[in-house]
């Protein structure tokens, strides 16, 4: 259902057009144009304006953001990421190890998304931009190795070849755990979610064999004529020499006392986790339009002058079988428009009681109402009755409100419309809208969406368990990465935003890419107590080595997804907020709590300087 307002100095008006359920995109922007055509000529010479709102031109101004939005992440995720990398490694050549590969996986994904026919959505047009971060955090693990052994004396190609063997398992499970994390979300009944969920796996899938495959062959083919130069000028190698230097500090601080480091993260882990577990879900349509949309301020009219943009609609269904006359019809409807519009939130109900009402204050009798429904071809009336249906519609308009505040009228309404069912035996009384279906299916969604992230978690503790061949590895990721779903929820819950189904959609995000994190702490660590080093110096050099690699990454992270804080769209710009307040916790949950537990844990290999390894080596 479409609206078009037209306004005067003292006057509003509404036309409600009726177009086809669902029209294709195209289809779509060709109406919008007739119509502003047909209003533009018929109000030429006046001081009236017309405005075009509703469900169908949601679709067109949300679309339309959403493709901004697509060319700011992606423009915006190169640009910083190369910037980054420039500052960082202080060469070109490096940028372009990272920047190439972020172009082809882009590219792919387009591709690959455009010939499966995925339509863009809120969630699907951040698919490039996370491609394109996640390509630029897996080659930075990449280009920090190939960086310190270049540095520290070996060939481009031995230095490449020896990164990719030590580092290249870690990379290999960190995209299998992102991909299983958003393939749980195929397993929500929304396609929305569910296509999110199929399109960004593939993409992670993209981004992983982009990296491992072009950053190799490309740093071969650039580094190998500059390795002897690269040896020779330390200069280069100052900032390594920096970051690293105050992630062993942090590592030694850690270790001296990993008790205190734990308990903290502990305590906060469970207070967040308290808070998480209270946050209520939170829906509302238009947090999914832009913010200064046409549609938004038309909705806000329609509110306040016609009694509001949402409608509970009531359908009232006849046996048919059952011959009926009017004054019948008019009985049920009566009762079920007064069951409606005496809800709370409701401001009016129209249906045909309206008609019936407005007649008879007009003076008519009883037969001429009946009569005139009989006989009457008009829209207006046939909106509101179908006699080849046998059925009747009851709508009570209210002013757009939160799925919280509408849930509980329309349960309700359930029990009003038992008493209806039982005075009225054999008619059948649904009741149905959108502002009704999406409340409740917000709702279901986030049910299934905490269900899927569960699955998601037990899955890839599963999985790192395995590969690492280690019932501690498993706990240690889950200890960890769990923290940071607690405290973005209960961030959430202290700010009152509640929690919308993006959020948790963004949890499953956060979290795959928040335990690869983990992965490279608990490969390098693997790998270092393989060698015979006891679990402290083990633990230092990790910090010490993988640190900084980590603290970059999440920084590209952060600035890739930060271009969503600039979208029209509230929905992604909170979308983007919980993703990077997932990724800065993570970050320390794991430079912080992870070595902590670990040392814990393993404290009597440490006293003992035992090499006694937390993980079978490869």
């Amino acid at each position: 259902m479409s609206e078009k307002l037209l306004s005067a100095d003292a006057a509003t008006a509404l036309f409600v057009v009726a177009i086809e359920p669902r029209p294709k995109i195209d289809d779509l922007r060709i109406v919008a144009d007739d119509l502003r055509q047909v209003t533009d000529e018929a109000l030429a010479g006046t001081d009236m304006q017309a405005e075009l709102s509703g469900v169908a031109f949601f679709r067109l101004e949300i679309v339309g953001a959403l493709i901004r939005d697509q060319r700011l992440l992606i423009g915006a995720g190169f640009t910083v990421s190369l910037i980054i990398c420039l500052l960082f490694f202080r060469s070109p050549i490096y940028a372009l190890l990272a920047g190439v590969p972020a172009g082809i996986a882009v590219l792919w994904t387009l591709g690959i998304t455009e010939l499966r026919g995925q339509e863009i959505t809120v969630l699907t047009g951040v698919v490039p931009g996370l491609v394109t971060v996640l390509v630029f955090a897996s080659s930075l693990h990449l280009m920090f190795g190939i960086k310190r052994k270049v540095v520290a004396g070996e060939g481009a190609r031995e230095a490449i070849v020896s990164s990719v063997r030590d580092i290249g398992p870690a990379c290999v499970l960190a995209a299998m755990t992102t991909a299983i994390a958003l393939l749980s979300l195929t397993l929500v009944p929304h396609t929305l979610v569910s296509g999110f969920g199929l399109t960004a796996a593939i993409g992670t899938a993209v981004a992983f064999v982009a990296t491992i495959t072009v950053l190799p062959a490309l740093g071969t083919l650039l580094l190998g004529r500059r390795g002897r130069k690269e040896n020779a000028d330390h200069t280069l190698d100052r900032i390594f020499t920096a970051t690293s230097t105050a992630c062993r500090r942090l590592g030694r601080a850690i270790l001296g006392n990993p008790t205190a480091f734990l308990a903290a993260g502990l305590i906060v882990a469970i207070g967040a986790g308290i808070l998480y577990a209270t946050i209520s879900p939170s829906y509302q349509y238009r947090d999914y339009l832009p913010g200064n949309s046409q549609s938004s301020r038309v909705m806000d009219v329609v509110d306040k002058e016609f009694g509001g943009t949402e409608a509970i609609l009531l359908h009232i269904q006849w046996p048919k079988d059952k011959p009926l006359d009017s004054a019948q019809v008019l009985a049920v409807v009566a009762d079920a428009h007064k069951t409606l519009e005496t809800l709370p939130l409701v401001t009016r109900a129209v249906s045909l009681h309206s008609i019936e009402t407005w007649m008879l204050e007009g003076g008519l009798e009883q037969e001429q109402i009946l009569s005139f429904l009989e006989e009457s071809q008009s829209p207006f009336v046939e909106r509101m009755m179908s006699v080849d249906d046998h059925s009747a519609l009851v709508s009570g308009y209210f002013p757009a409100v939160d799925a919280s505040e509408l849930v509980p009228v329309l349960d309700a309404l359930e029990t009003d419309l038992e008493a209806l069912r039982a005075a009225h035996p054999g008619v059948r009384f649904i009741a149905t809208g959108i502002a009704p279906h999406s409340a409740r299916a917000s709702y279901d969604m986030i049910i299934e969406l905490n269900r899927s992230l569960l699955i998601a978690i037990g899955l890839n503790i599963l999985l790192i368990g395995l590969v690492f061949w280690s019932l501690r590895a498993g706990f240690y990721s889950m200890v960890t990465n769990v923290l940071p779903i607690a405290v973005a929820g209960a961030i959430l819950h202290l700010t009152g935003a509640g929690l919308q189904f993006t959020c948790v959609v963004a949890f499953t995000i956060g979290f795959g890419i928040a335990v690869d994190n983990a992965i490279h702490i608990l490969n390098y660590y693997r790998l270092m107590r393989s060698n015979g080093e006891a679990v402290k110096p083990a633990l230092e050099e990790t910090i010490a080595t993988i640190g900084p690699a980590l603290s970059v990454g999440c920084l590209v992270l952060i600035v890739g997804f930060g271009g969503t804080i600039l979208s029209e769209l509230p929905s992604l710009r909170l979308f983007g907020q919980v993703v990077i307040m997932l990724l800065a916790t993570a970050l320390l949950a794991n430079l912080l709590v992870l070595p902590a537990l670990i040392a814990f844990v393993e404290g009597r290999a440490w006293r003992t300087g035992a090499p006694r390894p937390t993980v079978k080596g490869s």
